[in-house]
């Protein structure tokens, strides 16, 4: 629990210094949504940053790389069956949506 009164509390700007805004809103989505009090924790932030900073090293490697991956028509077996994962998830996020 952060307050002023032990020491670790920090204002919204010094939090966004200190972890960068991605950081804080990786952190805060996980700082807890039931009717409890929020528990921002700071290792989460490092730990998103870190998630982040991954992610972006893949895809820069993945873009580096681009001429070594499949490429034609997507028509094996696990090309149809994302698909159509894809195109279950599309219909029920617009039947969520329209209810």
């Amino acid at each position: 629990q952060m307050s002023k009164s032990t020491g670790n509390f920090l204002t919204l700007t010094q939090a966004v210094d200190k972890f960068s805004a991605d950081g804080m809103r990786l952190a805060l989505a996980d700082a807890g949504d039931t009717v409890e009090d929020a528990n921002f924790v700071e290792a989460m932030a490092d730990a998103g940053i870190l998630r982040l900073y991954t992610w972006v090293e893949w895809v820069k490697e993945m873009i580096a790389n681009r001429d070594s991956l499949r490429s034609g028509p997507a028509n094996t077996f696990n090309d149809r069956v994302f698909a159509s994962e894809m195109n279950a998830g599309i219909m029920k996020t617009e039947q969520n949506y329209e209810k």
